[in-house]
């Protein structure tokens, strides 16, 4: 069994009216959370370019793959990081929430662009030995719903539920597939819709159902809330989520209200992050 740490933070897009909590003032105390927890990966919302080479340059311990959700790497992002001192990745690449996931698109009532990143990841080999078979692996997949098209919402979660077997078919030898590890921006609370369709196991939209990791977890940690307004929390808006494949064990969840050096949240959100064993 293989213990990892999982984490989603919207770190809030480089917003030229955020004044005193514009990026520049606020990229330090996000990369400092995230260094100091050390999450094996991280799944970041809403990085524009700019914003996701400040991230690999401040996070030198993780590799960080993903592209924006426009054409030519324009837009925000949904970057997948991982840590190189534990885990490889060994493919990766991004689709679009929409009718035509393989470009560029804006799907169903969506007011912008809205993309999944996905990597599978796998163990480094321990000293001494390269072989296959001693290694973990795993498929991470970040991405960020709509926030105002209710049916963008659900049909991504739709599309996500189909993807997620032909992402997790790794060619491995004992024909089994990967376990699966989805997180998120999903702009809804665990009690909605799309969130439903990507748990319900009586679901008939195909696809493997996955499963709460916030709802399983034998700890529980932090506030029941996941936004903010950089000062304050915002009650019950828990829209980050982490949703794993049903044989993973969720040994914790927590969500982290960690202020930086000015006294203020570091984004207008804040990260959750999951201690799973795979």
């Amino acid at each position: 069994m293989t213990r990892i740490r999982a984490m989603s933070y919207n770190v809030r897009y480089a917003n030229r009216n955020d004044h005193h909590d514009a990026w520049y003032a606020r990229r330090d105390g996000v990369t400092d959370l995230v260094r100091f927890h050390a999450p094996d990966v991280v799944g970041f919302q809403e990085p524009l370019p700019d914003q996701r080479s400040d991230l690999r340059d401040r996070l030198p311990e993780y590799e960080l793959v993903g592209r924006g959700r426009r054409v030519d790497d324009a837009g925000e992002g949904c970057p997948v990081a991982v840590r190189t001192d534990r885990w490889a990745i060994v493919d990766h690449d991004t689709f679009w929430l929409s009718e035509t996931p393989d470009e560029p698109s804006t799907g169903w009532d969506a007011s912008h662009p809205r993309i999944a990143t996905w990597a599978r990841v796998e163990s480094r080999p321990a000293t001494g030995t390269s072989q296959r078979r001693d290694r973990s692996s795993f498929v991470l997949i970040n991405t960020h719903l709509d926030h105002r098209g209710s049916r963008a919402r659900e049909e991504a979660a739709r599309l996500l539920r189909r993807r997620i077997p032909e992402l997790a078919d790794a060619e491995r030898e004992d024909s089994t597939h990967d376990p699966v590890v989805l997180l998120g921006d999903f702009n809804c609370i665990a009690e909605s819709t799309p969130l439903s369709v990507l748990t319900d196991g009586n679901d008939d939209r195909s696809g493997p159902r996955l499963k709460d990791a916030a709802a399983n977890a034998e700890l529980r940690h932090g506030p029941t809330t996941s936004i903010t307004d950089f000062t304050e929390l915002i009650a019950n808006r828990r829209i980050d989520h982490v949703l794993v494949s049903p044989a993973i064990e969720v040994a914790a969840f927590a969500t982290l209200a960690d202020r930086d050096d000015r006294g203020r949240y570091p984004s207008d959100h804040l990260p959750v992050l999951a201690g799973l064993d795979l």
